[in-house]
């Protein structure tokens, strides 16, 4: 990876594979198409053979008639072809089911940083305004301070919170992002394959070659998106680092006692009864 992934870059990619989804499911209807016309091909081959021009004629409307009935290598191969279409869908499933999560993951890294930067203002106001030395002395000043003083360590606490939030997040989302920009490749490179072998059977006379071409290149592929995969599975379970970053990042961050955001107050004076010792300068 070459850095944290754009919310763009995600968005390019998913929507890429989201349209060669739907072009591999329309690819069987393709396929029945491609061995329909091998099928009148070839009954014109066979008729214009024995009967010439007139025959092929004929033998094209019957061919026409009967292309789901044609037995043999053809019909066999067809089913074999639409059977690995099949497959490649199911094999890229978890793919498509798993679409919107990098996008959730980024969102909610973005999510973070964005907190992150508000934190980052408010404890830059603090620190220019909250200051009362050269302004107010005694106990009731001391109070404040060890109160002001938490605070400021609750926010840096919190701000360092978020960026390893932020960056676990990304870490999964970019993993992610590998992922499916690879199997797009894959797929673009399939679907013209498959374009091209279909073509092939078509003109009947090729179509041992382009039955070879369109199984070959979907054995490939389904080969490929099985290791892409697995090594997805491996990808993630080795961010298993950054899901723990998360866990201890959110259990009890320095100065969350209890988890909680500390009182912005010392609560132990009663500002009704001042004390002697309290004094402003």
């Amino acid at each position: 990876m070459d850095g944290k992934k754009s919310l763009d870059e995600i968005n390019t990619v998913l929507d890429q594979f989201s349209d060669q989804i739907a072009e591999i499911r329309d690819q069987p209807a393709k396929v029945d198409d491609a061995f329909r016309k091998a099928a009148i091909a070839a009954a014109e081959v066979e008729a214009a053979t024995f009967f010439g021009l007139a025959g092929a004629v004929a033998g094209a409307i019957y061919g026409a008639t009967t292309e789901d009935d044609f037995t043999g290598y053809l019909q066999e191969h067809k089913e074999e072809i639409k059977k690995k279409i099949q497959e490649l869908l199911d094999k890229l499933q978890s793919a498509v089911d798993s679409l919107k999560a990098p996008i959730a993951f980024l969102q909610t890294s973005e999510a973070w940083s964005q907190l992150e930067i508000q934190i980052g203002k408010a404890q830059s106001n603090e620190v220019a305004k909250g200051s009362v030395t050269g302004y107010w002395a005694g106990a009731a000043a001391l109070k404040y301070t060890a109160a002001r003083t938490l605070q400021d360590t609750v926010m840096d606490s919190a701000r360092s919170t978020c960026t390893k939030l932020s960056s676990a997040l990304a870490k999964v989302s970019d993993t992610a992002w590998d992922f499916y920009s690879t199997i797009v490749q894959d797929v673009a490179e399939l679907i013209t394959s498959l374009g091209s072998a279909l073509l092939k059977i078509a003109t009947f006379v090729a179509a041992p070659f382009g039955i070879s071409d369109a199984i070959d290149a979907l054995e490939k592929i389904i080969n490929n998106a099985i290791e892409y995969t697995e090594q997805f599975i491996r990808a993630l379970i080795s961010q298993r680092g950054a899901i723990n970053d998360i866990v201890i990042a959110t259990s009890n961050p320095k100065g969350f006692y209890n988890n909680h955001w500390p009182s912005s107050d010392s609560g132990d004076f009663n500002i009704n009864s001042p004390s002697t010792e309290w004094q402003a300068t």
